[in-house]
């Protein structure tokens, strides 16, 4: 209808074609004009100013539509095309048979606004195909994998387009019909064999998101290169691990532009006051690669910054102090060598720093656990952590943050760090001047204002951190406290004459019964003496609450032991309290001199007469966790109680792990990287801990949510 004037068109469907994905829409030309969906391999015939003419549209690779109109003059077929609209192609038909000043709507002309046939086009979307094309020969005879191959890609095609079109029939679109989910892969079976179908999705980002997390997910579960090969080669839907080390090279590059690594030898005497944050930066030569690597505190914080201000609920917030910890650990790579990490945690997250990947390597190297050498990382970091304790940092927007720095590590660690001499000297104490003579001596009271009686002392590596701030690990005072109690009642039960044949065993059954491996053996190392099974924490644990001590020691000196594990058992559990008040610290204190005192009493009495009372064990015995347990650890917990912390956040359980995990992965034979690689294993280790915070920083997602649905033969 234009004005009053009906206009009628007749149309003969040659093809109805189909609506494709993504499908075009008709142009707009008014503000309330309808757009209609244009289809793809669409061909009808009707009459334009009494011509008979055909009118076709094409999808073109650019996107575009091609809009022709075909028709015949004197025995001859004429046609034209138009890739900008049906109404362009249309006009310019008809200004080439005389009607220049004829305007006709394309929309009208091609029958885009024809309901019945959009209506078809929907039904025949989901209609099932039954037709078969004889031409092509049955798969089976098909010999070659090439002739294979390109009747899987026939079939790829076609499928994508059945299935585009079943998106837009099962309205798996947005409000205006564009459809919102789109076909990645079809997995078919052939003779056993997986036949992966891949299509190109419209946006690559996700895509990129999920190669990104597959790499972080290897990464955080240790999952080497040549693990991953070997599961992708069984399972076809996992992305070709070339693509994974590919982008794990190309993640590692973007982030050591960020967060640069230096690289040192220990054993030379390399100027270490490297300064990660000027601009000519550090160039490394991986020909002269050391046997050390390093990474800015500076620049580690002001990446993990943000995060922490960013996280529900916020870590830090504005006047907060930053509480940094420092602590290290060694582990043996050789039999000379040990690999030594060095980590900084944010006290301020609690419980967190607990797991491994809340401990931020800022140096490793393979060397030595001595003075000589950690002297040369205490160098490296000397200005950073004067500056840090003295004047705080700026974050990137501007808002200062005080910062308090902590120490934590095990007993030699510590020592060395400390500048003092080892556990077995006279003055052996790290907090106090107590001689070795007097560990056992509760009556004295010792306060942590250092030990400046121990002779040749040497200058503290880390003389920014206050010494108050030097912590004790709260998890081999543990370990080497029950090594003694459980050294001294396998010591009483080995003398007796029947533990080869009896109690050995009875031992060995009792500990199997509360689920703890254990055995005895004679150790070549000490001339066929007896040895055990060296235990981890929670089988330690285990042991002092359920292993029957009063069943091998008769009498009352077996139930006082009994009582004894017991009794530090129950201590070890308050001192690791995230909170404590303070009468459950003034208590601690009373209990645990006590417990000394009981741990080291006299026999009391004649033998066999009612006064007699056997003693447990000697003076000498107390070693100095003993001496740190009683004398100090309270004033510790008053201490940090005083600053919102915990004794418990001082363990150096996450940095072993994380450097034992490291230690097994990176000298295990194959690296994360995989391939032949030209620097080092401790560059490569830091590369990786890099990669955590670019995880972290572009939040690289630790899962892909995917929906298994069945679709056997059911309406849903």
């Amino acid at each position: 209808m234009t004005g009053n004037r009906p206009f009628y068109f007749w149309y003969k469907v040659v093809s109805l074609g189909y609506y494709p994905t993504p499908v075009k829409l008709t142009q707009k030309n008014s503000k309330d004009c309808i757009q209609y969906q244009i289809p793809d391999n669409y061909s009808v015939e009707t009459e334009v100013s009494k011509m008979k003419i055909r009118c076709e549209t094409k999808y073109q690779p650019n996107g575009k539509v091609r809009f022709t109109i075909v028709w015949k003059e004197n025995k001859a077929e004429w046609s034209i095309y138009s890739d900008r609209s049906a109404t362009s192609v249309v006009n310019t038909f008809l200004k080439k048979n005389n009607r220049p000043n004829s305007n006709l709507s394309g929309v009208y002309i091609f029958g885009f606004d024809i309901g019945r046939l959009h209506e078809c086009r929907l039904e025949t979307m989901g209609a099932p195909i039954t037709l078969v094309n004889k031409k092509k020969r049955p798969l089976t005879t098909i010999q070659t994998i090439s002739g294979q191959n390109k009747r899987f890609a026939s079939l790829g095609r076609e499928s994508g387009k059945a299935i585009r079109s079943l998106i837009k029939k099962h309205r798996l679109t947005d409000e205006t019909d564009q459809p919102i989910v789109y076909i990645r892969k079809i997995e078919l079976d052939f003779n056993g064999e997986s036949i992966i179908l891949t299509y190109k999705p419209p946006d690559n980002k996700n895509e990129l998101a999920k190669i990104d997390a597959i790499v972080r997910a290897c990464d955080e579960s240790l999952l080497a290169r040549d693990g991953y090969r070997r599961l992708a080669a069984v399972e076809a839907f996992l992305i070709r691990e070339y693509l994974i080390a590919n982008r794990r090279v190309e993640i590692t590059n973007l982030i050591n532009k960020d967060l640069r690594i230096g690289t040192f030898n220990i054993d030379k005497n390399d100027d270490l006051s490297n300064n990660l944050e000027s601009d000519d930066g550090i160039i490394v030569d991986e020909a002269e690669i050391g046997n050390g690597a390093y990474r800015s505190i500076y620049t580690i914080l002001q990446t993990l910054i943000p995060l922490w201000k960013e996280t529900s609920p916020a870590i830090i917030n504005s006047g907060d102090t930053l509480k940094l910890k420092l602590g290290g650990d060694g582990r043996n790579v050789g039999r000379k060598q040990s690999h030594v990490m060095m980590t900084i945690c944010l006290l301020n997250e609690g419980e967190e720093v607990l797991k491994p990947e809340h401990q931020h390597c800022i140096c490793l190297y393979v060397g030595r656990e001595k003075y000589e050498d950690l002297a040369k990382i205490g160098k490296l970091f000397q200005h950073q952590l004067f500056d840090l304790q003295n004047n705080g940092i700026y974050d990137k927007d501007g808002n200062h943050w005080p910062v308090e720095l902590f120490f934590s590590g095990d007993w030699k660690f510590m020592y060395i760090i400390m500048g003092l001499n080892a556990p077995n000297s006279k003055y052996f104490c790290l907090y106090c001047n107590c001689q070795s003579e007097l560990r056992w001596d509760m009556d004295q009271n010792f306060e942590n204002s250092g030990n400046h009686a121990c002779e040749n002392r040497k200058p503290a590596l880390f003389p920014a951190i206050n010494q108050e701030n030097y912590i004790p690990d709260e998890l081999h005072l543990f370990l080497r406290i029950v090594d003694v109690l459980m050294e001294c009642f396998f010591n009483d039960v080995i003398k007796k004459k029947e533990f080869e044949k009896k109690i050995k065993l009875e031992i060995e059954q009792t500990m199997q019964n509360i689920k703890v491996h254990f055995e005895f053996f004679k150790s070549r190392s000490t001339s066929g003496k007896w040895d055990w099974t060296s235990l981890m924490g929670p089988d330690k644990k285990k042991v002092l609450e359920y292993f029957p001590i009063s069943q091998f020691i008769s009498g009352i000196r077996g139930q006082e032991i009994e009582k004894l594990w017991k009794e530090f058992l129950r201590l070890y559990k308050v001192l690791r309290k995230p909170f404590l008040s303070d009468q459950e610290i003034d208590a601690f204190e009373i209990d645990t001199k006590q417990w000394i005192r009981t741990f080291y009493c006299a026999t009391e009495g004649r033998p066999n007469s009612i006064s007699h009372k056997p003693g447990l064990y000697r003076k000498q015995d107390v070693t100095p966790y003993m001496h740190v347990f009683a004398q100090h650890m309270h004033q510790f917990m008053r201490q940090l109680k005083m600053k919102n912390l915990s004794l418990r956040y001082f363990s150096t359980s996450s940095i072993e792990k994380k450097n034992h995990d490291q230690v097994r992965l990176f000298f295990g034979g194959t690296t994360m990287g995989g391939g032949t690689e030209k620097k080092s294993v401790v560059y490569n280790i830091m590369s990786f801990e890099n990669r955590q915070l670019y995880y972290l920083v572009n939040k690289t997602p630790k899962e892909i949510n995917a929906r298994n649905i069945d679709s056997n033969e059911k309406e849903n």
